[in-house]
C-alpha cells in the first residue's frame, strides 16, 4: 500500500514538470502494466477490489503531491532548474535499461518504430510554446471547453514513458492556468481540466492494452524512443544559468533514485 502511494505520490510531482512524464516513474516503479491495466478493466465497469485498491492508492499519492508539491516545485524549477532537471534526467537514464529489456527482439520493424518515437519526441521538443494565457483564469464557456480539449491531450501523453503531460499543456497554453488554480484551489476550472483527464486516460489506457498486448515488442520499442529522445528536453531546460556540477550531481542521484526503486519492486514481487 505505501510503495504504492510513493509511485503515484512521484507520479503527480513528475506530472508538475514540463518535460517529464508519469509512464516513465511507472514504469520504474514496476507498476506500468498493472497500471494501464487496471484503468482499462476499471473504465471497462470489470470492477475487481485489487485494481480499485490499487488506483486508489496511486490517485491518493498523485493527489496529495499535486496540492502538497505545485508551490515547491516551481521554487525548485525557478531557483534550482539544474539540480530540478538533473534528477528528472537520471531518472529517465536509470529507467532505459527496463524498457529496453521489454524489448525481445531486434527487428527493422523495431528500429523504425524506436526511430518514429525518437523524431516525434524530438520534434515537439523543438517547438516553442507561448506563455501568453489565452483565457488567463477567467470563467467562460469556451474557456472550460478549452480546459477539457487540453486535460484530455495532456492526459494522453501523461501515461506514455516519455512523453510529457505537461509540455503539452506548455504548448496548448494551459500550464500556468492550471498551476495557478492549483495554487489558488480555483475548483470550478479544475473540475473541467478533471474531466478532460479522466476522458483523456480512460481513452489512451484501451489503446495501450491492446496494443502491449497483441504488439507488445513494437510498442516499448516506440516507447523506448520517446523515453531516449526526452532527455536532451530535459536538459536544455535548465535556462541560461546552467549549472555542470549541479546537472551532475542530478543526474546521478536521479540513477540512484531509479535503481533504488528498482530493487524494492524487485524484492516486492519476490516476496508476493
Amino acid at each position: 500500500m505505501i510503495y504504492n502511494i510513493i509511485i503515484g505520490a512521484l507520479m503527480g510531482i513528475a506530472n508538475l514538470i514540463p518535460g517529464v512524464s508519469g509512464g516513465t516513474i511507472a514504469l520504474i516503479g514496476g507498476i506500468y502494466d498493472k497500471l494501464i491495466n487496471s484503468i482499462s478493466s476499471f473504465t471497462s465497469f470489470k470492477f475487481k477490489k485489487d485494481d480499485i485498491i490499487f488506483l486508489l492508492e496511486i490517485i491518493i499519492g498523485a493527489l496529495t503531491a499535486i496540492f502538497a508539491f505545485s508551490f515547491l516545485i516551481k521554487y525548485s524549477l525557478d531557483n534550482n532548474p539544474s539540480l530540478t532537471y538533473g534528477i528528472f534526467s537520471g531518472l529517465v537514464i536509470g529507467s532505459l535499461p527496463l524498457m529496453f529489456k521489454r524489448i525481445l527482439k531486434i527487428s527493422i520493424n523495431n528500429l523504425i518504430l524506436f526511430i518514429i518515437g525518437l523524431l516525434l519526441i524530438l520534434g515537439i521538443s523543438m517547438i516553442n510554446p507561448s506563455h501568453a494565457d489565452e483565457f488567463n483564469q477567467t470563467h467562460s464557456f469556451f474557456a472550460f471547453l478549452y480546459d477539457i480539449f487540453a486535460g484530455f491531450i495532456g492526459a494522453s501523453s501523461m501515461i506514455l514513458p516519455g512523453l510529457s503531460g505537461s509540455f503539452i499543456l506548455l504548448i496548448l497554453n494551459e500550464y500556468e492556468r492550471i498551476i495557478n488554480s492549483i495554487s489558488n484551489l480555483d475548483i470550478l476550472i479544475l473540475i473541467f481540466f478533471a474531466l478532460g483527464v479522466i476522458f483523456g486516460i480512460v481513452v489512451m489506457s484501451k489503446l495501450l492494452k491492446v496494443l502491449l498486448k497483441r504488439f507488445p515488442t513494437e510498442t516499448f520499442s516506440f516507447l523506448f524512443g520517446l523515453m531516449l529522445g526526452s532527455i536532451p528536453n530535459l536538459l536544455s531546460r535548465t535556462g541560461p544559468e546552467t549549472n555542470i556540477i549541479l546537472i551532475i550531481i542530478g543526474i546521478l542521484l536521479g540513477i540512484i533514485i531509479s535503481t533504488v526503486l528498482f530493487f524494492i519492486n524487485r524484492n516486492r514481487s519476490k516476496n508476493s
